[in-house]
């Protein structure tokens, strides 16, 4: 009989999980943080945030998921006690994640040029351009912290990123205060939507201060720095960890452009429904979602160092139980999560919106209430998902990740996205229908991977 009942990994999966989850819900605090002080200063400033988030965020999640690549060879040198080589791969990995985001921060930059030819709404155009153009040049800093977080959390560290997460979630929400409204002791002018952008920028900033203070300021990572001036970055060391990690970010960038292209077939408008409030709603229900996400990615990204490490000492039968166990969780989760938005349909929009604008609250406010049901709907694929998805990505596993995920989200959930939300013209609702059928697919398709390899290493190595 199968056991599916694992304790040890419940208890190690917390223990990993829980920092992870607070610095994730940090992370999405800050973005929370400009979409609600955005929201309470005008409602047509949060659909402009929406939507130039919904653009920039294509270059932090490829940065976030390129870095991930590290996970499965730290997380293997970890259990082997090579620190040695560990150091090496963070030297290399700083060099390969600045790499990859000067393309990426070209690349948003050429975007930035096309906005005026994207048949946009012209009044929300301005408020985008200026948001857009202040954060662009944070995508650096941004890809340079990128490095550090694999590194810590593969050595099962995994408290540093929350606290540097939690330091700029606090700088980030207190200057949005400050600029976004503007303080008269202080003599700071009222800033709107540019004063969330400062903000944010600043942040971003703060994070590359700390990391590096902490990393080689501090005895703290003694026994891995002590070899960082021998430590050569090769080139075949920078080759592993592009072909590790453009997979990963690759196909966490194909489930982001189905809420990439929500957010700019909302900007369209519909005939029985208007941009200004379906692109708010949009931005409420996708900062909702986001942090339901962010407990399933902390069980998820622990879930990879458990499985990095159990691999590292060939213990396959470890790998399954991490697993599985991390999927146990991430269901609950999802249950108590699915429960309380449910129970809170609507109450969610006086979060976001300043209700003095009583037409668009309004508006907004049974928009959300009805997207509930797909957010919901789609919570089992997600879970599942995120949960092998990150197991295969442990394991090294992450030639599959492209083709699975562009199936799931591009061939299906933009489809099924503009079917019912332009075709049959139900808005913000209908686009979000979409979204549970690539959810679901690419999550069946990442378990029966999950099981594929594993048993096949089972069999090879009796």
């Amino acid at each position: 009989m199968k056991r599916a009942f694992y304790p040890k990994e419940y208890a190690a999966l917390t223990r990993l999980g829980v920092p992870i989850l607070i610095a994730q819900i940090g992370f999405t605090l800050q973005g929370m943080a400009d979409t609600i002080m955005v929201g309470q200063h005008h409602a047509q400033e949060l659909s402009a945030v929406g939507f130039v988030n919904s653009i920039l965020v294509f270059a932090i999640i490829l940065s976030l998921g390129f870095s991930q690549g590290a996970v499965a060879v730290i997380g293997s040198l970890y259990t082997q006690g090579k620190n040695r080589e560990i150091a090496e791969v963070l030297k290399a990995s700083i060099v390969a994640d600045m790499l990859q985001m000067l393309l990426l921060t070209l690349v948003m930059t050429g975007i930035y040029f096309c906005l005026p030819m994207m048949g946009l709404d012209p009044e929300l155009l301005p408020l985008m351009q200026r948001y857009y153009l202040i954060l662009l040049p944070s995508l650096l800093l941004f890809g340079f912290s990128s490095a550090f977080k694999p590194f810590a959390d593969s050595i099962n560290d995994t408290k540093l990123s929350m606290w540097i997460l939690l330091a700029s979630n606090v700088w980030n929400i207190l200057f949005n205060w400050l600029l976004i409204f503007g303080n008269d002791t202080l003599h700071i002018p009222e800033m709107g939507i540019e004063g969330a952008a400062y903000a944010t920028a600043t942040s971003r900033l703060l994070m590359v201060v700390l990391f590096l203070f902490v990393v080689f300021g501090t005895k703290r990572y003694e026994d891995y720095m002590k070899y960082w001036k021998k430590a050569k970055v090769s080139w075949p060391r920078i080759v592993q960890l592009n072909k590790l990690g453009w997979p990963i970010g690759v196909q966490m960038s194909f489930e982001l452009a189905a809420f990439a292209g929500a957010a700019l077939m909302l900007g369209w408008g519909g005939k029985t429904w208007d941009a200004a409030s379906a692109l708010a709603s949009h931005q409420v229900m996708n900062s909702i979602a986001s942090l339901i996400y962010m407990f399933y990615i902390g069980i998820g990204t622990a879930i990879a160092i458990r499985v990095a490490n159990y691999h590292g000492l060939e213990d396959n039968h470890g790998v399954r139980c991490a697993a599985n166990a991390g999927y146990q969780m991430i269901l609950l989760t999802g249950i108590i999560a699915s429960a309380l938005v449910f129970g809170f349909r609507h109450e969610l929009a006086a979060l976001f919106v300043n209700s003095a604008d009583a037409e668009m609250f309004q508006r907004v406010s049974e928009i959300v209430a009805a997207t509930t049901v797909p957010v919901i709907l789609y919570q089992f694929g997600d879970g599942l998902q995120t949960a092998y998805v990150n197991a295969l990505r442990g394991y090294g596993e992450v030639k599959v990740l492209m083709k699975y995920s562009f199936l799931a989200y591009v061939v299906i959930s933009i489809p099924m996205s503009y079917l019912f939300g332009i075709v049959m013209d139900w808005g913000c609702y209908g686009i979000w229908m979409g979204m549970p059928f690539g959810l679901t697919v690419v999550g069946i398709l990442y378990l029966l991977r999950f099981r594929k390899i594993t048993r096949h290493h089972e069999a090879t190595s009796l």
